[in-house]
Formats: structure tokens, sequence, C-alpha cells
């Protein structure tokens, strides 16, 4: 993970002079979705056994097709020639982390037991935003693991309001006494 962040931090710092971070971002994911949907393409531009030149010719015929920006096309070209297309998906998550970071938004997840209404949504948006004093960008899963409530997660912290949860803490506050 460590050479994935050193990757997504020098793209993001070459991103920074246009601004086009979510424009960078969508072109690696549709990058990603090509390179992920075809076993003879990552065979091809990870593969030792294929020529350096003919790898970035292949790579440059794809990149054509999705029509990518310059900074997307080099970035991926260098990931090749360093032989770290491996990571890609790892360098997109760190890069998503590090664009949210100097944008000053928070990502969070929230998943429901059932769909929640607009206004549902609308209300847990605005309340955390309230509670990280950022823009949020929010998930909504459905898990039918969950008996009823919400769980959310922003990073590594968990807010739990599923009934599940709520049935812990009454079991640990009966039982600490």
């Amino acid at each position: 993970m460590v050479i994935a962040n050193r990757y997504a931090r020098a793209l993001a710092d070459v991103v920074s002079r246009t601004g086009d971070y979510r424009k960078i971002l969508e072109e690696l994911g549709d990058f990603a979705a090509a390179y992920q949907a075809s076993a003879e393409l990552r065979e091809v531009l990870t593969t030792p056994a294929v020529p350096l030149q003919e790898k970035i010719r292949v790579l440059d015929a794809i990149l054509a097709r999705l029509e990518v920006s310059l900074v997307t096309g080099n970035f991926l070209r260098v990931l090749t020639s360093n032989y770290r297309l491996s990571l890609l998906g790892e360098v997109i998550q760190a890069y998503l982390k590090i664009v949210n970071e100097r944008l000053g938004i928070a990502r969070v997840l929230i998943s429901s037991a059932a769909e929640l209404s607009d206004v549902e949504r609308g209300a847990l948006r605005a309340r955390f935003e309230a509670l990280t004093r950022q823009r949020v960008e929010v998930e909504f899963r459905i898990e039918k693991e969950l008996l009823g409530g919400i769980l959310a997660r922003i990073e590594s912290t968990v807010y739990d309001g599923s009934v599940r949860g709520h049935l812990q803490r009454l079991r640990e506050r009966l039982t600490a006494r």
C-alpha cells in the first residue's frame, strides 16, 4: 500500500494544477474496468515476456478508445513502465482518499436493512455533514443481515444505530452491574 500511496500522491499533485480530480478518477475507473474485464489485457500488460514497447503500444490503443486525458494516459504509461499496473486498484483507492482530503469531503457508507426514503437519506446526509463539519459523499447500501436501523462508516469509525448494536449495548450494560 505504501507504493500505491506514493503513486496516488504524485498523481494528485500533478492534477492539483488543473483541479480535474474527478475527471481523472473517472478515467482511471474506466481503464480499471476494462483492465479487470480482460484477462488477456492483464496478461499482456503485466507479463515480463512482452517487451515494454509492445505493452505501451497496446496501452495507447486502449487509451485512445477510452479517450482519456494526457495526464491519465501518462500516469498509466508510468505504471506500466515501472511494472506497477497490478497496483492500479490500490492506487485508485489511495488517490480517492487523497482527493477527498484535499477537497474537504468525507465519504460515508450507510448500510440499512431496507431501502431508505429520500427524506431519510437527506436527513442522514445533513446529520453527517454536521457531525464531520465537511461536505459528505454518501453511499447507501442494503444489508439484509441488519434487523433494523443503520450502520454508518467514515474511514475506520463506525456509528452503530442498528437494532443488533442497540441490543448488544443493552446486554453489556445489564451484565456490567
